[in-house]
């Protein structure tokens, strides 16, 4: 470890940090990651007491402008994961050009699921070329909005609710059940019967639930505090309580995973931790409505081999219902992109994942890879990865994950990963350490 970082960690001894991602200089990206995360957490709160469509662009203009800033660090080392992103939003962009030339569905739907599948990728991009100093900014603001939302969820489960989540569900034109709560406040519990699930501060369940499962990683395998199992208790019953199946599949994946990893080897980890995953799925649909997730993701790819540049947006997704009468399936968000832009983006996807795998089989302790190959499962499964107000560390993350796969292929290529595993190794062994290495 360099004596700069040491004396770095010394000055932050509460986080472990993510000490995969270059110690480099940069604040930029950090400063507009925080306005992503604080106005997407005032964004639906503001929108309960006012009309006014701007609040709903906030964390999506410093998401821009994170875009922005990460293509100038970029300029000089593109590399191919930014290069299947710019072909992905290209791709998407030519399913919206089509869309609305055939008017398929209104110009202004048309833009809206074309930002659903587009927003994620660019905040991947952005965690590419995010430096250690704003990882660890992100952190802290991560921590904070999630402790903010366990509060409030314990709060919901007494039986407070401080905001009104209709005038929020009727903006969008959700349904509302007798006791006032929109229909994604309810849902079924393992034990089959209809419960009020928290909505947190998003005022989302499903969406809540994605952002403490994320944090309750995080909290696991990047905060030193000694109060860290602590958060990962409270995120993870905030998570519980939101009937989430996204926010538990990702805690699962990204907890128990590399748990396992660390005394099994990870092709037999990952099944083993599969098991569980599926037995929880199958018990879940047959109990809600689990299976419209899956022909969300089905249907998407049977529309991109049909047609393999896609059909354009409208049949796939919740808001295609709304916005005409195409729709043929939803709460896939990857399923919209496939429907929508054809094979280009399916095989995008495919060879996201794969690596993903990759990653994690070449160095089996590392948990962001499982974290990333979560976000991506999640995805798959749920229209709600895609709400930026909530996920934008899990995307930041997808991106980290990457940009250290690649360094860390180089140094393999080098010859010079033997000395960083064995240091790794070395860490693993000693207790309070993170098992994180730098890899740059």
């Amino acid at each position: 470890m360099k004596p700069g970082h040491r004396l770095h960690e010394k000055r932050n001894p509460e986080f472990r940090g993510l000490s995969f991602t270059p110690d480099q200089a940069g604040w930029l990206i950090g400063v507009l990651a925080l306005g992503a995360l604080i106005s997407g957490l005032a964004q639906n709160i503001l929108l309960t007491y006012s009309s006014f469509g701007g609040f709903n662009l906030m964390d999506d203009l410093c998401i821009s402008l994170m875009f922005m800033v990460a293509l100038t660090r970029l300029a000089h080392r593109f590399n191919v994961p930014a290069l299947l992103s710019v072909v992905w939003i290209v791709a998407c962009l030519i399913a919206l050009w089509r869309t609305v030339d055939e008017s398929l569905i209104p110009s202004d739907s048309a833009f809206f699921l074309f930002r659903q599948v587009c927003m994620p990728v660019l905040v991947i991009v952005c965690g590419l070329v995010m430096t250690r100093r704003e990882w660890r900014w992100v952190l802290v603001a991560v921590m904070g909005i999630s402790l903010l939302n366990a509060a409030y969820i314990g709060l919901e489960v007494l039986g407070i609710r401080l905001v009104d989540p209709a005038p929020f569900a009727l903006l969008s034109k959700t349904a509302m059940y007798p006791n006032g709560l929109p229909g994604y406040y309810m849902s079924f519990d393992l034990a089959g019967e209809l419960a009020v699930r928290a909505g947190g501060l998003f005022l989302n369940p499903p969406t809540t639930g994605i952002a403490t499962g994320a944090a309750a990683v995080l909290a696991f395998h990047a905060v030193r505090s000694r109060w860290r199992l602590l958060l990962v208790l409270a995120f993870g019953l905030a998570t519980i309580a939101t009937i989430s199946r996204a926010g538990i599949l990702l805690m699962l994946i990204g907890i128990v995973g590399p748990i396992l990893a660390r005394k099994l080897h990870p092709l037999v980890a990952l099944p083993i931790l599969g098991i569980p995953a599926l037995m929880a799925g199958n018990n879940i649909a047959d109990l809600g409505n689990s299976d419209s997730h899956v022909d969300g993701l089905t249907v998407g790819v049977e529309h991109a081999f049909e047609s393999v540049i896609g059909r354009g947006f409208g049949y796939v997704g919740n808001f295609a219902g709304k916005a005409g009468g195409l729709q043929e399936a939803s709460e896939s968000l990857s399923g919209i992109a496939f429907s929508a832009a054809g094979l280009v983006t399916v095989g995008i996807y495919v060879a996201a994942l794969g690596a993903a795998v990759v990653f994690l089989l070449r160095q089996p302790g590392r948990w962001e890879s499982y974290l990333a190959i979560g976000a991506l499962v999640i995805a798959m499964l749920a229209e709600t990865a895609g709400s930026m107000n909530a996920t934008v560390p899990m995307w930041l993350l997808v991106g980290a994950t990457f940009a250290s796969g690649l360094r860390t292929r180089k140094l393999t290529s080098s010859g010079s990963l033997a000395s960083t595993e064995a240091r790794l190794q070395r860490q693993q062994h000693k207790p309070g350490v993170a098992h994180e290495v730098s890899l740059q």
